[in-house]
């Protein structure tokens, strides 16, 4: 499910006592702009148990989401969390396109060395 969000930062108000649910791609950057966040998701699998790992944001720390899913966001107290997502697959692929493309150059032909033959030097 593509999110709303673009690659642009987008500052999302949270006052105290409120939650926020979001769907992330593998690394949107959260930041805590102000305030302290609780995050929750996004949910994994280990050992055949379901496990929601959670993640404590302090005014002015950071977090890299390492896999895509939902991520419940609960602010302890009021603050704001800015939230940037990566850029989807056809930015990617414009970014790619828009590159100049350089065609490798062809190998340079080898030079024929002439190979001493100890026989003759021999004589």
């Amino acid at each position: 499910m593509p999110s709303d969000l673009d690659h642009t930062p987008t500052v999302m108000p949270l006052p105290a006592g409120q939650a926020l649910r979001l769907h992330v791609a593998a690394g949107t950057v959260l930041h805590a702009a102000a305030g302290e966040m609780v995050l929750a998701g996004p949910m994994q699998w280990l050992a055949g148990h379901c496990h929601m790992p959670q993640q404590r944001l302090l005014t002015g720390n950071t977090w890299v989401v390492p896999t895509r899913g939902w991520l419940t966001v609960s602010a302890l107290r009021g603050g704001a969390l800015s939230v940037t997502v990566p850029p989807g697959w056809l930015a990617r692929l414009r970014a790619r396109l828009a590159r100049p493309w350089h065609r490798p150059r062809p190998a340079a032909r080898p030079v024929p060395l002439p190979i001493p033959d100890p026989a003759r030097q021999r004589r």
